[in-house]
């Protein structure tokens, strides 16, 4: 991912260097998906989930998870308890799919969310698949022992739980279904780790929210829909198609076939929940589908397939002060395919019509939108594949400082693009939030992340200076380099 600030830098050649650095990098490779899904079952959440959404939303969840990912679901409230143990995704997931909407309720008396934290984040030691924690809750750290002990567990997760994840490289999403929750708390652990922080207003609004937690997790593939028609090509291994509305049925129909309920196909297999319905089909047969009903704003149409349209990582909360780089191509089996007739089109924000851009690969810089929730939609066509991403994003005002516990009281300092770092004390990870008054958060993860970048090419014998000290003999040599080109283009005194 490349995420560039350009309207804090300036000046021309720092543009260019890090534009040039964002084109050469390099995608991380592909990893199963492991996730972790922390549900609060306190009391309050009776008020907060009034219809009790959790439930149908936690199952659909489970339900999209592809056979060769591991997961777990966990219940906490006065404790944490699994609901679905944690291990590889299999059949054994369909059988439950019933007990895990009604067994989600709201009868605990107290919200341990550092007990459930850890949990997400330990479990799974010997995974090597991305791990990705998912949170929802309403309220705010209470445990048994009065305000004091809540305090000090608050203190633990901002100062040990959260170290700890992101030296396990766990990626947090936190969901708060209650203005009355942490909300500090809640973006804080999200953007250390980045993940996706989210506020809901309307709790009927869970079920796509964790979906788009779910698709950063799965860093899900989807087909795009033009006048209700999907193109289902010879690579595609599974289509899922997810609809947020149980009334309107799912129907598809091609020149040849024609899918529905009453079709009989061991590779079809339909799941109806509240308020959802969902068709998985396993090798689909290659051709151009219609859809009987229009295509709602939520639902989705997933794929798993071995050509994807791979774009690199991005941070999924963000200011809005910043600028998105964004770098895609169509990737198959033995590399990306050339095609240089091929349409991207993007969309961001609330912008209705598409930019549209014809090339092989893509290179483009796009604006982030106000403040709030944003969705990010690119689309891919070629005479071969059609392809889709869609990433939500969480766009702040400005980055919140984070507060650091220590035993006399809490810090405050910025909040570091961490999920790189190594911190292997609490007195490392704290260097990670160090206090810049003077220097926007965003420009301090990019020196930090260039500075790395930069190691690499180093000699040997300079890969252990220190970043500050790199840095000013970067600043020291570019201002040098002016102050020769203004010397030269000084005009000359006649004679």
């Amino acid at each position: 991912m490349c995420l560039i600030t350009l309207k804090t830098i300036q000046t021309y050649a720092v543009k260019s260097f890090l534009i040039v650095a964002c084109y050469v990098a390099i995608p991380a490779e592909a990893q199963p998906a492991d996730v972790r899904v922390l549900v609060d079952v306190s009391g309050s959440m009776e008020q907060a989930d009034p219809k009790a959404v959790r439930g149908p939303a936690t199952a659909l969840l489970a339900t999209l998870l592809p056979d060769e990912s591991l997961g777990g679901i966990w219940l906490f409230g006065s404790d944490v308890r699994p609901l679905v143990p944690y291990g590889p995704v299999n059949v054994r997931w369909d059988a439950l799919l019933k007990p895990i909407e009604s067994s989600i309720g709201s009868t605990d008396r107290f919200t341990h969310m550092e007990s459930a934290l850890k949990t997400g984040i330990e479990t799974g030691k010997e995974s090597k698949a991305a791990c990705h924690v998912i949170l929802i809750t309403d309220g705010i750290v209470d445990v048994r022992g009065g305000r004091e002990a809540s305090q000090a567990s608050r203190d633990r997760i901002l100062k040990v739980v959260l170290p700890s994840a992101i030296k396990k490289k766990c990626r947090i999403h936190t969901i708060a279904l209650s203005k009355q929750a942490d909300l500090s708390l809640l973006r804080q652990i999200s953007l250390a780790t980045n993940g996706l922080f989210t506020l809901i207003n309307n709790p009927g609004d869970l079920i796509p929210v964790m979906l788009d937690a779910l698709e950063l997790a799965l860093r899900s593939q989807q087909l795009p829909v033009r006048d209700q028609h999907i193109q289902v090509d010879a690579d595609i291994r599974q289509l899922r198609i997810i609809r947020l509305d149980e009334t309107k049925k799912i129907e598809l129909k091609s020149e040849k076939i024609a899918i529905d309920h009453e079709v009989n196909d061991p590779s079809i297999n339909w799941y109806t929940g509240r308020g959802y319905q969902a068709l998985i089909w396993s090798t689909p047969s290659p051709g151009r589908y219609r859809l009987n009903t229009e295509f709602g704003k939520n639902d989705r149409i997933l794929i798993d397939s071995s050509v994807i349209l791979d774009l690199e990582e991005l941070p999924p909360t963000i200011a809005s002060n910043q600028t998105l780089g964004l770098s895609a191509n169509i990737v198959g089996a033995t590399g990306p395919l050339t095609d240089s007739k091929r349409e991207y089109w993007v969309t961001f924000g609330s912008g209705i019509d598409p930019v549209r851009e014809k090339a092989s690969s893509l290179r483009m810089q796009l604006d982030s939108p106000v403040a709030g929730r944003s969705l990010l939609t690119l689309q891919s066509f070629d005479q071969s594949h059609e392809r889709q991403i869609q990433r939500m994003f969480e766009v702040l005002k400005q980055k919140p400082a984070l507060e650091l516990a220590n035993n006399s009281g809490q810090g405050v300092g910025q909040v570091g693009s961490a999920i790189d770092g190594k911190p292997k004390t609490s007195s490392d990870t704290a260097k990670l939030y160090m206090d810049q008054p003077s220097v926007s958060q965003a420009a301090m993860e990019q020196i930090s992340a260039l500075s790395n970048q930069a190691k690499e090419i180093l000699p040997e014998n300079m890969k252990t200076w220190p970043a500050w000290q790199l840095i000013a003999i970067g600043l020291t040599l570019l201002a040098f380099l002016i102050l020769m080109i203004g010397l030269m283009l000084r005009p000359q005194k006649k004679q």
